[in-house]
């Protein structure tokens, strides 16, 4: 009888695809061999092809989402999707699998699609009664644009792109001078921007993990950069950056933003490995406020990524973690 198909997806339409084929790497190694029988399907916009750890080439009709190992066309079994951004992380594999039935290991469709936004995750989540800081979303330029970034949000501020991810695109503007490079960069990432209050307080993120059906909030790791912020050059190419898991924070923040994240998770109809980015507002009010930034449905997961620091730290292995979500999938 066969082992079961697991797809791992990665590649993608955007500049994390690098990242995608670490993370999706990361999976590869940590699968159970004896148990499931893995390869990689890469996708771009022009192509989809799969192959063997080895680079063995199999045939692959995307049409019906399926490969020859062997015994001719078969459909996936489950999917491991570990596309950054589009067309991973905002709902459109997943709709596409949904339509063929097969099982994959993140949020549905809506979730995906909904939290790939910043502006609609937090706007939710304003709307749910989670703290999150004052932004608003333009859909282009126009005459009066920089007027009104400064009369409704202030500065300094943040201009991100909406949809993009590893913080591509994004700036930190203090300056009226500086909210046109600004958001000529972010529009070059998206034609949505997000513009977003400052929030001056101590970068926190806590993972989320649903493993055997028990939703669980992993340590808490407080980012220290030298940067502006958390950057695309920060995460993945500076050697001060520090990533300290557990946080060196009272145990009621920790235990708050733990709280909070799976509180979120929960609220948004999350599922898989999940990671929820705060700031907290040390020594202001009473001590104890947290406020959401953003919501990372597909997050790094590379051999130097934060989430696998946070699954040792909780003292649950990187194979648990994968192995888990594949089994999940397989055996609900």
């Amino acid at each position: 009888m066969p082992l079961p198909f697991i797809a791992i997806l990665r590649g993608g339409y955007t500049g994390e695809s690098v990242i995608s084929q670490k993370s999706a790497q990361t999976k590869m190694d940590a699968i159970d061999r004896a148990r499931f029988d893995p390869v990689f399907v890469t996708v771009t916009r022009d192509t989809w092809t799969c192959e063997r750890t080895d680079g063995t080439i199999l045939p692959l009709d995307r049409g019906n989402f399926t490969a020859d190992r062997g015994h001719g066309l078969e459909r996936f079994d489950a999917a491991l999707i570990a596309i950054h951004g589009t067309p991973g992380e905002d709902g459109k594999l997943q709709g596409y699998l949904d339509m063929l039935g097969v099982p994959y290991q993140t949020g549905g469709v809506l979730n995906m699609a909904l939290t790939m936004s910043k502006f609609s995750t937090t706007g939710l989540l304003r709307q749910m009664g989670f703290p999150v800081a004052a932004s608003l979303r333009l859909h282009g330029r126009e005459a009066g644009t920089e007027q009104r970034i400064l009369r409704e949000v202030g500065l300094p501020c943040f201009v991100k792109p909406d949809t993009s991810g590893s913080s591509l695109g994004i700036s930190k503007v203090k300056t009226a001078e500086e909210l046109d490079p600004a958001l000529d960069k972010a529009f070059a990432e998206d034609k949505i921007v997000m513009c977003e209050a400052f929030i001056q307080g101590r970068e926190l993120t806590c993972g989320v993990i649903n493993l055997n059906g028990h939703i669980q909030a992993l340590p808490v790791c407080e980012i220290r950069t030298s940067h502006e912020f958390f950057d695309y050059n920060a995460k993945y190419h500076a050697a001060d950056t520090e990533e300290i898991v557990p946080a060196p924070i009272p145990a009621d923040v920790a235990i708050l933003v733990q709280q909070r994240s799976a509180a979120i998770y929960q609220a948004l109809n999350c599922n898989g490995l999940v990671r929820i980015d705060h700031f907290w507002l040390e020594g202001q009010g009473d001590g104890k406020e947290v406020k959401t930034i953003e919501v990372n449905t597909v997050p790094g997961f590379t051999p130097v990524s934060i989430f696998p620091r946070m699954l040792k730290a909780a003292g649950i292995s990187v194979e648990e973690a994968v192995n888990g979500a594949v089994n999940g999938m397989l055996y609900p």
